[in-house]
């Protein structure tokens, strides 16, 4: 992969700002909620009647909690690994294309891999591995 410059020292100063700040935000929501989790395990748990529903609605509200730690824990990763980039010069870079990713991009997603245009288009791909082609459009 080429090493295009793409960002200003400027630039790239904004994106790191932009990615401790969210990292920081990340790893306190993560500790509460790991603290959170810790203090349910010690309570004793009450089985009742589904058709009650507390009992259901709590066991979703876990699930919930569960899904969105691991989600915040996927974007730490990401984060890291966009640092990491920005320490070895390869950061704003597509990975599918080599082309630079625009500063509005990465400042909307920090840890974007993708440039636009790669990005749709694998998710046009995915969309048609999973649904198949979209019919012609007719209009």
């Amino acid at each position: 992969m080429t090493s295009r410059k793409s960002l200003t020292q400027e630039q790239i100063a904004q994106i790191v700002s932009l990615l401790n700040e969210r990292r920081k935000a990340i790893e306190e929501d993560l500790r509460r909620n790991l603290s959170r989790a810790l203090e349910e395990v010690g309570e004793e748990t009450t089985v009742v009647n589904v058709e009650e529903g507390d009992e259901s609605r709590v066991d979703v509200g876990k699930e919930t909690d569960f899904q969105v730690m691991s989600m915040r824990t996927q974007e730490l990763r990401q984060i890291k690994e966009a640092l990491v980039k920005i320490e070895s010069g390869e950061y704003g870079l597509c990975e599918e294309c080599g082309n630079p990713i625009r500063f509005e991009r990465l400042k909307a997603m920090p840890f974007a891999q993708f440039c636009r245009v790669c990005q749709e288009e694998m998710e046009r791909a995915e969309r048609e591995r999973q649904w198949g082609p979209r019919p012609p459009h007719r209009g």
